[in-house]
């Protein structure tokens, strides 16, 4: 009667503790996956943010439109990862500012030298249109490797 006792004990353990731990994946994608379900901004069209990684070299990309937009800025900026606490910290001299009284724009910036780590590109755009209404939207590229 007592090994029954134990027996049943035992299961309702395993079972309790099975039923606790939660098996999930989220993984994030830079830029997101097109599912048919996108994200829905009110003045900004298809903001998009690239990293490129040619030897110790980084190519950055940002871009975005909106037919009714007046002045767009966009912020770039080169991120490490310092494997801290899942810190990404800005790169020295790779943060770059560009401002367009227009509907669309394209920055490209270069920044060279980089040592190994993984990197990623920042992007935030900030959007007017003709009736004085902001929008800001940050946008992160997919992460790449040096060495």
């Amino acid at each position: 009667m007592a090994l029954r006792k134990i027996m049943v004990m035992l299961f309702s353990a395993i079972v309790l503790c099975t039923s606790l731990v939660a098996t999930t994946s989220a993984e994030t994608m830079y830029p997101p996956v097109d599912e048919g379900i996108t994200p829905a901004y009110e003045i900004a069209s298809n903001p998009y943010s690239n990293l490129e990684i040619s030897g110790q070299t980084a190519y950055c990309t940002s871009k975005t439109g909106s037919a009714n937009a007046i002045s767009i800025t966009v912020e770039q900026t080169l991120e490490k990862y310092s494997g801290w606490f899942w810190i990404w910290s800005d790169v020295k001299d790779a943060h770059w500012t560009e401002t367009v009284n227009a509907n669309t724009i394209r920055v490209d910036n270069t920044k060279g030298e980089l040592s190994d780590g993984t990197y990623r590109l920042k992007s935030v755009f900030t959007l007017t249109d003709s009736n004085g209404k902001t929008e800001i939207i940050t946008i992160y590229s997919v992460e790449k490797k040096v060495g």
